[in-house]
């Protein structure tokens, strides 16, 4: 049954095929008949149904004759559909469709024809086209090709890429001479790297150059073992920093591939040993990290013989260590080294071979005092050692031996024994014991010390009486020192004077400003230093200081011709310490008297001085004396006139020598004191003193009317009649008849007026 239905199936299908094959070729035959007969219409439209679009093209391009738009497009649009795209250009550009042909060229990547279109009459489509053409060509990886198109295009880059692609080096060296560096500098380095591959290295090196990479050029020199040359050329294009960082850069690549010997060469080469120093210490080639610390570091070889013999000993390598503690001059860490891992022997062994007897005495001490004392005290006697033997035994506290191997053998270090003992029992608090002991250690000095940290002054002295009294006088100070210490100023005088230095009581009071007790001290115990304490004392005084203790200490000062001290201390009296102002103000005039006098370079600092004190507690008049008989007329008045001193200021501002300013401060006063007149409604003062006319106005004003109109009469009657008749008139316009009849009367004015 398969086998019928797949033969069925078959049958049915190749007779269809047949059948439209057949049906084809009856259309072509009848295609060719219409176009023999001149039905050319006909033809193409056969054509164009039997799936022939460029046999009807063929019939419109063989005979010239009028065609409807709508057969033309419709021939272009299945030349199109077909893909048939260059003879679709072919068609449209016969029938002079330019625009479509050019189109259809594009489609059917026939470029040349396209070009050739555009450049007649599209030339602003040439670019365009030869640029999509190289395009193309690239995409047909017909690379070499497409060069000449970009080049037209304009389209240098493209032109440079696809040289470089097509590896037309010369092309694209060619190419980039006329390109800007920042465009040029990619495609150089493309072209080096590959002469660099090609080991043509003058020509990468060229390239490197121009790519602006000069550590490029440095690398493939450095890579081809080219050292000389890479130098060479490097130095001509950087400087030597840069050069320096380039050759350790290069030193830490090849340092990471464990080339040290060309890691050294680099690092040396930028002058940088301790660079390689440093990587054969990491690698722990010593000799190596030796011998260039030998070379370029000499002044470290010891240290680093020392450092690396620390390295040596924690990696258990001790000989090694031992070795490089020698030569580093430090045997003793060799000595120590064996001693702490108990290998007494080997510590003996260094000692003897470079240390002194003391030396080798305290490394056999320290191996004894590993073992017990016995033990210990034949071990050192066994090596000849009594000395270490007796201090062993006092290291361990066994005096009674000790003593008993002087006695026997070093009498010579009874002393030190006697000593340690004595430090021993100060230890234990045996102090009287600890004294006993000091003394036959001939330490009388430490037995005060003794008693001198203990604070036991009484003790301390008894000793030095009766061992050396050469030095009760320094105990003596150094009981004031620690009196100064609690603050105790008065037990520290006492011990100064009785250690015969009262200087230096009173250097410790004139530290603490105490200069009274400083004074006091010099007057008994050392006259000579009291004028000495008057001129240094400072200027600045506690504030807890009375305003007599000031006053006494200025005028000690002026008697000891210190005036311009004197000067400071008058000036340090305030309301601060002194609440009596009158009291002040002769403090300071005498500070002024002082300086005019004796200090004329500071008269006028103390005279402003003075003076702005005086104004700060508005003393006024005062200070405008004082400013006044100093020459200062402007500040003089002004200060007279905050007082309403008047007649002062009109006095002061008379005296100012230069015109101008005289009659500048005079009308400056009456301005104020008319200002203070109307202030204070003195109107009858402005009538009398300034201005008649301007005070009975004020006074009109005010609605003062009965003194506005005696004033007028009394001082200014030819202005009484105008001055009436405005009050009249007001008390016309008030309804006061009778009122203004009996000021006609009293002031006789006739009611013609």
């Amino acid at each position: 049954f398969f086998f019928f239905f797949f033969f069925f199936f078959f049958k049915q299908k190749t007779a269809y095929e047949i059948s439209a094959c057949l049906v084809g070729s009856e259309m072509c035959i009848r295609d060719r008949v219409k176009e023999r007969e001149g039905d050319y219409m006909s033809a193409i439209s056969l054509y164009l149904k039997g799936g022939l679009p460029a046999k009807a093209a063929a019939v419109i391009n063989n005979y010239n004759m009028a065609y409807e738009q709508d057969v033309l497009e419709k021939v272009a649009s299945a030349l199109t559909n077909a893909g048939l795209h260059e003879k679709a250009g072919d068609f449209f550009e016969k029938m002079g469709m330019y625009d479509h042909a050019l189109e259809s060229y594009k489609k059917g990547h026939a470029y040349h024809k396209a070009v050739d279109i555009a450049r007649k009459g599209f030339p602003q489509e040439v670019v365009k086209l030869e640029e999509e053409w190289g395009n193309w060509l690239v995409e047909q990886k017909q690379v070499e090709a497409a060069i000449n198109h970009f080049i037209e295009a304009g389209l240098f880059n493209k032109a440079i890429e696809a040289s470089i692609i097509a590896r037309q080096w010369s092309k694209a060296v060619q190419l980039l001479r006329n390109q800007p560096p920042e465009v040029a500098r990619p495609f150089y380095k493309l072209i080096a790297k590959h002469y660099a591959d090609i080991r043509q290295y003058d020509l990468a090196e060229k390239h490197y150059i121009n790519a602006g990479e000069p550590i490029e050029a440095f690398e493939m020199y450095v890579k081809a073992n080219k050292w000389d040359t890479a130098y060479k050329m490097i130095s001509q294009h950087s400087s030597e920093s840069e050069i320096a960082a380039l050759y350790i850069s290069e030193g830490k690549k090849y340092e990471e591939r464990q080339m040290y010997k060309e890691a050294e060469r680099m690092y040396l080469t930028a002058n940088s040993p301790d660079a390689a120093i440093a990587m054969y210490k990491h690698a722990k080639q010593y000799d190596n990290m030796i011998r260039l610390v030998m070379k370029y570091r000499k002044d470290l070889l010891k240290e680093t013989h020392i450092q690396l013999g620390k390295v040596l000993a924690k990696e258990n390598s001790l000989k090694q260590a031992e070795r490089h503690f020698i030569e580093g001059g430090d045997w003793n860490r060799a000595v120590d080294m064996y001693s702490e891992r108990d290998m007494w022997e080997e510590a003996i062994r260094v000692v003897k071979s470079n240390g002194t007897t003391k030396d080798l005495a305290d490394i056999s001490k320290k191996w004894a005092q590993t073992m017990d004392s016995d033990q210990g005290v034949k071990l050192l006697t066994k090596l000849g050692l009594v000395e270490a033997a007796v201090d062993l035994l006092c290291d361990k506290k066994d005096f009674t031996e000790a003593f008993r191997l002087v006695n026997t053998s070093a009498k010579y270090k009874a002393q030190d024994v006697h000593l340690k003992y004595a430090l021993h029992l100060e230890d234990e608090q045996r102090y009287k014991e600890a004294e006993e002991h000091f003394i036959k250690a001939n330490k009388t000095v430490e037995a005060i010390s003794m008693y001198q940290h203990l604070e036991d002054w009484h003790s301390a002295l008894q000793v030095a009486r009766q061992f050396a009294p050469e030095i009760v006088q320094q105990v003596y100070v150094d009981q004031a020192k620690f009196y100064l210490k609690k603050q105790d100023m008065p037990k520290a005088e006492v011990a100064f004077i009785n250690a015969k230095h009262p200087d230096m009581a009173i250097q410790e009071y004139m530290q603490r400003n105490m200069w009274n007790d400083a004074l006091r001290v010099a007057k008994k115990y050392a006259p000579h230093l009291a004028q000495a304490i008057i001129q240094r004392k400072p200027i600045q005084t506690d504030r807890e200081e009375t305003i007599d203790d000031l006053l006494g200490n200025a005028k000690m000062l002026e008697d000891s011709k210190d005036f311009q001290r004197a000067i400071d201390l008058y000036l340090q009296a305030d309301q601060g310490n002194c609440n009596n102002v009158e009291q002040l103000e002769s403090i300071w005039d005498r500070a002024v008297n002082l300086a005019a006098e004796y200090d004329r370079e500071r008269y006028q600092d103390v005279l402003m001085k003075v003076g702005k004190r005086l104004e700060d507690l508005q003393r006024f008049a005062s200070a405008g004396e004082l400013y006044e008989n100093s020459g200062l007329y402007e500040r003089a008045v002004e200060c007279y006139m905050l007082d309403n001193k008047w007649k002062e200021a009109r006095e002061a501002a008379k005296q100012a020598r230069d015109p101008e300013q005289r009659n500048q401060l005079m009308v400056l006063v009456e301005k104020r004191y008319k200002e203070y007149l109307i202030g204070e409604k003195q109107y009858g003062a402005v009538v009398d003193e300034i201005d008649a006319k301007e005070g009975l106005d004020l006074l009109a004003q005010k609605g003062e009317w009965e003194e506005c109109l005696k004033s007028a009469q009394d001082k200014r009657p030819d202005l009484l009649t105008g001055y009436l008749t405005m009050y009249v008139s007001k008390l016309f316009a008030d309804a006061k008849y009778k009122e203004a009849g009996e000021v006609f009367i009293k002031y006789n004015c006739p009611i013609n007026t």
